[in-house]
């Protein structure tokens, strides 16, 4: 598979993925209560991000090709020598940013303006949720940017105890 096909196949999976979860958000619209502020307003943004998220599903779903084209450069399509562990690995680190920034980013904003509409004192629990998902956040980034450490983790914890020139455990 070149690596368009492979960038086009994993966008339609990110699509299966959201639309799992898309009729759960519609319930919380629906279910939303007027205990954090108000009940219009906080319809009116989930509606919004709902929305957006809903048009980003169909434009995965119908131009996976032309998003995949856009994001990889024209050299990337040429047919390639088998891909080292360690490209995958970055692949791997890559989507999994992905998808921990798919679900935490929502849910981030979501609270984030909540904690902003209502008064300081009922915010204690809801503030730590925020940082919670800032947390998440930061590491999707990391995951996504280039996890250069986490690779470098991985690659020790997989070759630890193991001598470099004989290729058997140290005792």
């Amino acid at each position: 598979m070149s690596p368009h096909q492979i960038l086009a196949v994993a966008g339609r999976l990110f699509v299966v993925w959201l639309a799992i979860h898309l009729p759960g958000q519609v319930f919380e619209l629906f279910t939303a209560d007027s205990t954090h502020g108000d009940i219009s307003t906080v319809r009116v943004v989930s509606a919004s991000v709902l929305l957006i998220e809903v048009v980003v599903m169909f434009a995965l779903w119908f131009f996976p090709q032309s998003i995949a084209r856009k994001l990889l450069t024209s050299t990337a399509s040429d047919p390639q020598s088998p891909s080292s562990a360690d490209t995958w690995l970055r692949l791997g680190c890559g989507l999994i940013g992905v998808w921990v920034l798919a679900t935490s980013l929502p849910k981030l904003m979501l609270d984030a303006f909540v904690l902003y509409s209502i008064k300081p004192d009922d915010a204690s629990s809801l503030r730590f949720t925020v940082i919670y998902y800032l947390a998440e956040v930061a590491i999707a980034v990391w995951l996504i940017v280039g996890a250069k450490g986490f690779r470098e983790v991985f690659w020790w914890a997989q070759n630890a105890g193991v001598s470099k020139h004989s290729g058997q455990t140290r005792d």
